[in-house]
């Protein structure tokens, strides 16, 4: 009988430590479920607050210029329309206001927004766009100092049969002079001088302006150009596409060519940055800098460099390093249009394909705008 106890007793003691085991185990693993569940939530917050498509611009053919302009608001502009950002919201400007085709975006020292598409110009008031004529019939402005001024080029359309001249408007205060470009006023150079990036002022008050065949520097009157001879291309068959200038903190002026790559004009000879650093179409199997648009300084002096198919690159003019970023890096836009830096010294890349307005976290890109 005492055997008969202790086996029945062996028995229990065995089911009971079973069941036991069972429970903790199975206690265990929903105590790791919720807790893989609760990391899993947390990484998505996070994953929604960094991915923030609230303030993603309307699909948009692409985002040519930005200006951050004096009351902190953002200006994008684009061929579909013009839009300010305030912090809040975002106000959009299109054809039903006014607008056509848009491409750079000025503020004049009354802190008047114009816009500008090279053939129209545009005033905004009253919370609308309004077209404005400039009239090259002033002699007041000759007088008013250089940095007050704003300057518009002047284009030809594509579809206009008649000849006209090209050229560059200085506005100021209401008043404008027009200086035509020293080029024949024939059909054929509508398309070869083609208006295609910002108004800079440089070095000497000198102004910079890029024409698909050719940059211009305007001073005193009188112009200087950098063209294929200059910009040592007289070889190169490939067509000339000037779309980006940048002014540099040593007063270099960076010229993007979406053919040959990036120059560097530093007021007496122009350098093949792009062949120089073995980066020019054939030179590797590798992504190359040879279609390039455009260009900026970060407040470490690091250059950055807008591409089509390429990405963004990065270059350390100290360590001569190169550093691209594309796709796998949040570049998602193929062509990046633009880079503006903000006034407190952020560097925004607006592209197309898709339109986006994209910021560099350290590591990668993230899409803001």
């Amino acid at each position: 009988m005492i055997i008969k106890r202790k086996t029945i007793n062996l028995k229990f003691f065995l089911l009971v430590f079973i069941l036991y085991c069972t429970f903790t185990f199975s206690c265990k693993n929903n105590n790791q479920s919720d807790k893989t569940t609760h990391n899993s939530s947390l990484i998505d917050s996070i994953t929604q607050t960094r991915i923030d498509s609230s303030k993603w611009l309307k699909p948009t053919r692409g985002i040519r210029n930005i200006l951050e302009d004096n009351k902190g608001n953002l200006w994008f502009t684009s061929p579909d329309y013009v839009c300010m950002y305030n912090g809040e919201i975002i106000k959009y400007f299109t054809n039903e206001n006014g607008l056509n085709i848009v491409g750079t975006v000025h503020q004049d020292q009354n802190e008047t927004i114009w816009v500008e598409d090279g053939f129209n110009i545009y005033r905004y008031n009253s919370n609308k766009f309004t077209p404005y004529k400039l009239s090259d019939e002033s002699s007041s402005i000759e007088k008013q100092k250089e940095g007050n001024n704003i300057w518009f080029q002047k284009g030809v359309n594509t579809s206009d049969t008649i000849d006209i001249e090209l050229g560059i408007f200085r506005f100021n205060q209401g008043n404008s002079n027009f200086f035509p470009l020293p080029v024949n006023k024939t059909l054929d150079n509508k398309f070869r001088y083609y208006p295609t990036t910002k108004a800079l002022s440089g070095k000497d008050s000198t102004i910079w302006f890029g024409t698909m065949e050719k940059v211009f520097g305007f001073k005193n009157g009188s112009f200087i150009t950098l063209g294929r001879k200059e910009m040592g291309r007289e070889k190169d068959t490939r067509q000339m596409g000037i779309r980006g200038l940048f002014i540099d903190s040593k007063e270099n002026l960076w010229i993007a060519d979406n053919g040959a790559g990036i120059f560097v004009y530093d007021g007496k000879k122009t350098i093949n940055f792009t062949k120089q650093h073995h980066l020019d179409e054939g030179d590797s199997k590798e992504k190359t800098l040879h279609r390039a648009f455009s260009i900026a300084e970060d407040t470490l002096g690091n250059m950055w460099f807008g591409t089509v198919y390429s990405g963004v690159w990065k270059f350390n003019p100290i360590t001569k390093e190169f550093t691209n970023y594309s796709k796998e890096f949040g570049i998602l836009s193929d062509n990046i249009w633009t880079i503006y830096k903000t006034k407190n010294g952020e560097l925004l890349f607006a592209g197309e394909t898709p339109g986006a307005v994209y910021k560099f976290n350290g590591e990668s890109f993230d899409r803001i705008y």
